[in-house]
Order: C-alpha cells, then structure tokens, then sequence
C-alpha cells in the first residue's frame, strides 16, 4: 500500500509560495528605494565648444560633450569672466547657446545628473564668439544722370570675415526691412578696404533709403543704419561759368585764439584757392585782420547799404576771376540777432565765361539754440527778397552761400524747402560727385576726426544754386593746422557750372 503523499504536496507547495512572495517584496523593496540611493554619475569630460556663428546681432556655439556613465541628463552653464552664469539642462550630449553677444569670451562647464544624483562639473573651456559688425556708414561716392533716370555709386567699408553683402534699398524714407517694395543687390566683397556698387534706374528728385549687411562663412550680420539720399533732377545740364564757391563759419567772436587762428586761416583760404569765399563769423572792426587777403578783396560785408560796421558776415571773391560791380555791395542784420547777409554782384573775367554777371551771397541764420523752423524760414525769404528788390525782382543769377543752421536732420529744414520752391537745389543734394566722405559733419565741434550723421550726413554750411546749374563736385576741406581745427566749422567748396 502507497503511503498517502498528499499533505506533503501541499507542504511543499506552501514553502514555495512563501519563497516567492519573500522574493517579490524584495524586489519591491528595492525598487522603492530613494533617489538619495541611486549613484552619482560619472564626471564630464570632453567639452568642446564648436561651430562658432553669427545670427544678425548675436551670436552662438555648440557645446558637444562625452555621455557620462550612469547619466540620465545634464546641465550646462555659461558665462563671460566676472558675469552672471546661465544654466540649461537638457537630456542630449550637445546643445547649441545661441542669443550671445559677438566678439565677446564666454567659458562653459557641463555636470551629469542621475535623477538627483548630479556629478562634479567638468572643467571649464571657453572661446571667443564669432563676430561680423554692421556696415555702417554707407554713403553716396556719385550720381549720374543717365537718360531719364539717375545712376547711384554706393560705398562702404569692408568688414571682417565677410565674403558677400546684401545691399537693400526702397524709395522713400520708411523702414527698409519688411517694405513689400524693397529690391535687393548682392555685392561680392573684393577685400580692397571699401566696397562699391553701381545701380541705375533711380527716379530724379526722389528720396531713397539704403543699408547694407555682411555675410561670411560663419553666418550674416545684421543690417547698419540706412542712409538716404535725394537724386538730382535731370535738367541742371549746367553751362559756361564755372563757380568754384566756398563756405566757411570761422567763429571769430565766440570762439577762442583768434589771433593765433586767423593768419592760419587765411593761409588756409589761399592755399585752397576758392574762386570766392563766403565768411560767417567773421571778426568785428577792431581786430579784424582779414585783409590784406593775398589775391582776394572783400567785396561785401552785412553793414553795406546799412552805414554800419557789421562785418560778421562777410565776402571775399578773388580779383583774378571777378571784378566787382562797384555801388552792388549791400547787407541786411536779422531783427534780434547779429546775423544777417550780404551780397555783391560780380563779372566772370573767366575765358568763355562773356564777362557774365552773377551775384554772390553770404548769410548766417539764426541757430536753434536762439531761434525756431519758422524763424529761420522767415530770415531766408527776407534775405531773397532783399536781394530780389535791390534788382527789382531781376537779378542776375544768383549763388546762395552760407551757415543755415539748418539740415535734412532737423525737424523742418525750412530754408530748404523754401528755397527749394523757388527753384534752388542744395548743392549736397545734387552734387555728380563727393571728393570727400559726406557723412562727416562740417560743424566739427573742435574734433578731429569731426562728428558723423550716417543717414543724412550734418552740413549746416551749404551752397543753394540756381535752376540749371550743374555741380559737378562738392567737398569739405579740412581746416588744419597740423592736427588741429581752426574753427569749429570745416569749408564746403562746391564746383558749379552755370548756365
């Protein structure tokens, strides 16, 4: 007879029960651990910052490193030396910082984690971001008119690290970028210094708006300020009298050393050989020691006609190009104000010039600091019509000379616009050619190099010329003595060829 085994069975089968639900609530156990338990990640070696680029104004790097063991992520912070770090945590083994300034060192460090396990930082490497600067100032080197339309010659200084530019441009004077009219030109660079590009198709006597910005084999910049320019008409053709015509605010009174300044000045003046020029500022009677100008007499002064001293505003023409037409000299003095004008009329001595008759001019209007717009509006018409009355509404062909005080800058450049209705264009605006950067202003405030206005250039010393008249060039000159200004305006000289 067997033995009966069944309670042993079960025995057995109790046991191994028992077994498996120790074996269960062990593991249970162990997986409930705290995170405290787990281990620390490895620490992470081989930081590398690479692919260095430049986004328009910022720039960014990759940061690549090696998986640390027992990582499940990372943190990553950079700073620049002596800043405020910034951190990121990310689960990859890369991560790309963008939003960096350009040009600028910047050192990162990287630490693993395993949940809050986090490792030691790994050591520190740093690099230079990459950097490609705006292009700014881009200016106007000549225009041309060419049939119906204008032709513009653009330049600006080269840039660093760029191989190519995208020079951008609208009509008006709205912002460029997103201008549902904007047309673009790519310009290869040639590492010359300066780059170039000639457009054509521009309308006459319109305002356009351009800037320009670099790009290289480490990303695009951004776009510069825009400059602007107004495109000459197509019917100043020019003619037979060439007026070589200078501007210059010498700042006599005000300013200080003028007695060291004006020989110096003169010298200046002679050297440049003007065929005339127009003097604001100039140095009351009693040390006024303008003359004797070697080649040059003073033709007209704003006390003529006025039986008064007032020389603040004075003319100076040279006597191998003109002779003066003897009782024309006269002057008017702004209410309220030392500055006033004066004009002369002269003969072209010139060959082919036919003994023409011209009148030449020298005004200072009020400064903003003294007077309004309007104001400086009112003493133009007043000084064109007492021109215009002393001619009885007939004079010759006139060359309106001097410091307006005013520019394409102010809020309402109103000689300008006024003299721009009876028929006169600034000779900066219609100038074929720019012998010297336009950008610069010719109120130098005593600084050498001189203050610069990139979208418009500053140039309260302006040249106004008649209907038809063509300017083949305008410039500044520089007024120095060594290294040091003489005034705190520099000369504009413009060449004009009169009908």
């Amino acid at each position: 007879m067997r033995p009966d085994t069944t309670t042993r069975r079960v025995r057995h089968l109790l046991l191994a029960a028992i077994a498996v639900l120790l074996c269960t609530s062990g593991l249970v156990a162990a997986n409930a651990s705290p995170a405290s338990a787990a281990p620390k990640p490895a620490k992470v070696k081989g930081v590398k910052l690479k692919k260095p680029h430049v986004d328009g104004t910022t720039a960014s790097f990759k940061v690549k490193w090696k998986r640390a063991a027992r990582a499940t992520s990372y943190k990553v912070q950079w700073r620049t030396p002596g800043g405020k770090p910034h951190k990121e945590r990310t689960r990859k083994t890369t991560m790309t910082i963008k939003k960096l300034a350009q040009g600028t060192d910047y050192c990162v460090k990287v630490r693993a984690y395993n949940g809050k396990r986090k490792g030691k930082w790994s050591k520190t490497r740093c690099r230079t971001t990459a950097t490609l600067p705006p292009v700014q100032p881009v200016w106007v080197e000549a225009q041309q008119v060419q049939g119906a339309t204008v032709t513009l010659t653009f330049r600006w200084n080269e840039i660093a690290g760029a191989t190519s530019y995208d020079f951008d441009y609208v009509k008006g004077q709205q912002p460029i970028q997103g201008h549902k009219n904007k047309k673009r030109v790519q310009v290869a660079a040639v590492g010359s210094g300066t780059a170039a590009v000639t457009i054509g198709g521009f309308e006459p006597r319109a305002t356009y708006c351009f800037q320009v910005r670099p790009s290289g084999p480490k990303g695009v910049g951004a776009f510069g300020t825009a400059g602007c320019k107004y495109t000459e008409p197509t019917d100043r053709v020019g003619g037979p009298i060439q007026v070589n015509m200078m501007t210059w605010n010498v700042c006599a009174n005000v300013c200080d050393g003028w007695a060291v300044r004006e020989p110096l000045i003169k010298q200046r003046i002679t050297q440049i050989q003007p065929d005339a020029v127009a003097i604001q500022e100039g140095p009351n009677v009693g040390y006024d020691g303008m003359e004797p100008l070697p080649g040059y007499v003073r033709a007209c002064k704003a006390g003529d006609g006025n039986g008064a001293e007032w020389r603040n505003q004075t003319l100076f023409v040279r006597t191998a190009k003109y002779s003066v037409v003897n009782g024309t000299a006269r002057g008017i003095r702004f209410p309220g104000y030392t500055h006033g004008g004066c004009w002369v009329e002269v003969i072209d001595n010139a060959a082919g010039a036919n003994s023409r008759h011209l009148v030449l001019t020298s005004v200072h209007l009020a400064p903003p600091k003294d007077a309004s717009d309007t104001e400086r509006y009112s003493e133009t018409y007043q000084f064109l019509e007492a021109i215009k009355a002393a001619y009885a509404g007939a004079p010759p062909q006139i060359v309106l000379t001097g410091d307006y005080n005013s520019t394409r800058n102010s809020s309402w450049d109103a000689p300008r616009e006024l003299l721009n209705g009876a028929g006169y264009d600034d000779a900066f605006d219609v100038a074929e050619r720019y012998n010297t950067l336009p950008y610069i202003n010719s109120w130098n405030a005593w600084r050498n190099p001189a203050p610069q206005s990139w979208r418009w250039g500053e140039h309260v010393d302006r040249v106004f010329v008649t209907p038809g008249a063509k300017v083949t060039s305008w410039q500044m000159e520089s007024p120095f003595a060594g290294s040091q200004q003489l005034s705190d305006h520099s000369p504009v000289r413009v060449t004009v060829l009169m009908p």
